[in-house]
């Protein structure tokens, strides 16, 4: 449902700051997350989400999933996560006072599966494809919240904060956003941020959005041209966050670049690893994941001023550089 995008009651720091259009009640569950910096490198303006509490845009969307779980009596949250949205849950479920129990893939990264360890939530790996991560979550529900990240449209009321703090930055002279896209949960949220800006006349139009993946698994991106993924094989990808063959939301995702006349497109894992080393030899450590954008910001060559995306902290790979 679009708010008022009343500028005026946008009010305190932080993603709490746009309390009022959010759809959501409950007293908020936060940690100090949201207001994450914007930084000029070369042409480019990176969007730092690796700065979040946990090292992850995915904060935002726990905050405002365990405000709701709280709000609605739940003493126990279950999500499914191939690493950061598990971290957050179990963080912001340990931040609220319940108990949170993780599914994950058996080849999760290892210092995610000791943070979410380290917040007190039970972590559960699951063996055979990424569905199966899925379905023992879904399992688990039945007798606990839902909060999984690629099912719980309160999380997008937390990645749609990122569309508000960039218009607060750059007004109508945002013209191209770009993203790596897993489950959709930042290009959903931000379709959803400025469409609500757009239909409240705060911005004449969206900026473009732009999806990228891996070559390694692509199903939003060879899918595209049908509106539907296409299956895909899966395999190892240095883009260990948005590896998922099967993605949920799929529509609304590719709602969100089409509407927005964004584009999608595919990068080579060679590329995301040059991306990667290359940002560290400058001084930042990001998760591998967030160097497909800055690859696929190249591939495009996209204007100066584009919004790059760095959706995670790489403190949590550096045992990989």
């Amino acid at each position: 449902m679009a708010k008022s995008s009343n500028t005026s009651s946008w009010t305190g720091s932080g993603l709490w700051r746009y309390r009022a259009e959010l759809a959501l009640r409950g007293e908020p569950v936060s940690l100090g997350e949201g207001n994450t910096p914007l930084v000029q490198q070369d042409q480019w303006l990176l969007k730092l989400e690796g700065l979040s509490p946990t090292g992850s845009f995915k904060d935002r969307g726990a905050a405002t999933a365990i405000t709701a779980a709280r709000a609605a009596g739940a003493t126990l949250v279950v999500e499914d996560s191939s690493g950061n949205a598990g971290t957050s849950i179990a963080a912001y479920a340990a931040a609220a006072g319940l108990k949170a129990r993780i599914f994950a893939p058996e080849d999760i990264v290892t210092s995610k599966a000791r943070a979410i360890r380290a917040f007190g939530a039970e972590l559960i790996t699951v063996s055979g494809p990424r569905s199966a991560v899925t379905e023992a979550a879904l399992s688990a529900a039945k007798t606990a919240y839902d909060a999984g990240h690629a099912r719980d449209d309160a999380f997008l009321e937390g990645t749609k904060t990122i569309a508000y703090e960039l218009f607060e930055a750059l007004g109508p002279e945002l013209r191209d956003v770009i993203m790596p896209v897993g489950q959709g949960t930042v290009l959903i949220g931000l379709a959803m941020g400025f469409g609500e800006l757009v239909s409240s006349g705060k911005l004449e139009r969206p900026p473009r959005l732009h999806g990228v993946q891996s070559e390694a698994c692509a199903p939003l991106v060879r899918g595209a041209s049908l509106g539907r993924p296409a299956p895909v094989v899966r395999q190892a990808s240095i883009a260990d966050g948005i590896r998922i063959p099967e993605p949920t939301r799929a529509e609304r995702s590719y709602a969100a670049v089409r509407y927005s006349g964004g584009r999608w497109l595919t990068v080579s894992e060679d590329a995301i690893e040059r991306a990667w080393r290359a940002q560290a030899a400058r001084g930042m450590l990001i998760e591998p994941t967030s160097a497909t954008a800055l690859a696929g910001a190249r591939a495009l060559n996209l204007h100066a001023g584009a919004v790059i995306i760095i959706t995670g902290s790489g403190l949590k790979a550096v045992d990989r550089y």
